[in-house]
């Protein structure tokens, strides 16, 4: 049996009879179930790790999800899944978040608790191109994930994140309307200040809104953003070397891609003169770095760019 196999079958194990038992049962694990069938627990999953919360998998990759989904969407969906069995995601905000991609209810998202859900996918090759492309805002949009930074009232990412998968952490604390309330209104307050900047370029405005989506106790690359961009890393490194909401919009959390430090506040490398800031900042939110120096995990890769907050 090859690997992609074996995924297929737990996928499906997961999602047809797992899930929907734990449901039927109605586990504690999940304050409230709001589905029970097979089909929807694999709707709620791949609209989430195909779709990325903007739109709904079936858009993106043809049916049967289970021939069609790549190994790493594969992990990605078993990761996500394994989380729900355990309680470590709200079921009820990933069902709603697909609802809502797909245009079912009218409901707006912002006033539930902000949450954070992050299977990588694989990298894929870095595209150079030239800073001055980007000044032109006509870039095909790409997809966007939902979540609150700065402050991860709800749920938020853990540091110790294996390749294959993601692992969420759901907040001991139950009351966190308040909590919910000022992350969504830092958040805000950061996003306006971003769009409204009456000299930044539409390239560096996507840029930093794009760079507000990296959680606290993540990192992630230049040649990543550069990526997600159609950009070039040095494009990416300009602009964080000149980021004018720092530290709200966090050029702390991107390294290179060989998992050394990077630059910070315009030096370069371990010996650079904020070099041991940049760790401290990047320890202090949970960040792993081995004995030479580099990061531990895998970087984060799920940007988006908060279009659904106005």
């Amino acid at each position: 049996m090859s690997d992609r196999d074996g995924l297929r079958k737990q996928w499906t194990a997961l999602y047809a009879h797992t899930l929907p038992q734990l449901a039927k049962n109605r586990s504690p694990v999940q304050p409230i179930w709001p589905v029970t069938l097979d089909h929807c627990f694999s709707r709620i999953i791949l609209d989430y790790v195909i779709g990325h919360g903007e739109r709904q998998w079936d858009h993106i990759i043809g049916k049967p999800a289970v021939r069609n989904m790549t190994e790493q969407q594969l992990h990605d969906a078993i990761a996500l899944g394994q989380q729900i069995k355990s309680g470590e995601v709200d079921l009820l905000y990933l069902d709603e978040l697909s609802l809502h991609c797909r245009r079912k209810h009218e409901k707006t998202l912002e006033s539930k608790c902000p949450m954070s859900v992050e299977p990588a996918p694989s990298a894929s090759v870095s595209r150079k191109r030239s800073m001055e492309e980007h000044t032109d805002s006509t870039q095909n949009p790409t997809i966007k994930r939902t979540r609150l930074e700065k402050r991860q009232s709800t749920l938020h990412f853990s540091a110790d994140m294996q390749p294959s998968g993601a692992t969420f952490h759901r907040s001991s604390n139950l009351d966190l309307t308040s909590e919910a309330g000022e992350a969504n209104h830092e958040l805000k307050r950061t996003l306006q200040r971003v769009r409204s900047h009456p000299s930044l370029t539409q390239y560096r405005k996507k840029l930093y809104l794009t760079l507000l989506s990296v959680p606290r106790g993540r990192y992630t690359t230049y040649a990543a953003m550069s990526d997600y961009l159609n950009s070039s890393a040095r494009a990416v490194g300009g602009g964080m070397r000149n980021n004018p909401f720092a530290p709200e919009v966090p050029c702390h959390r991107v390294l290179a891609a060989n998992g050394t430090i990077g630059g910070f506040c315009g030096d370069w490398g371990k010996d650079g003169k904020f070099a041991n800031k940049k760790i401290a900042l990047l320890r202090s939110e949970g960040v792993r770095f081995d004995g030479n120096g580099k990061v531990v995990g895998e970087p984060f890769r799920q940007f988006h760019s908060f279009e659904h907050i106005e």
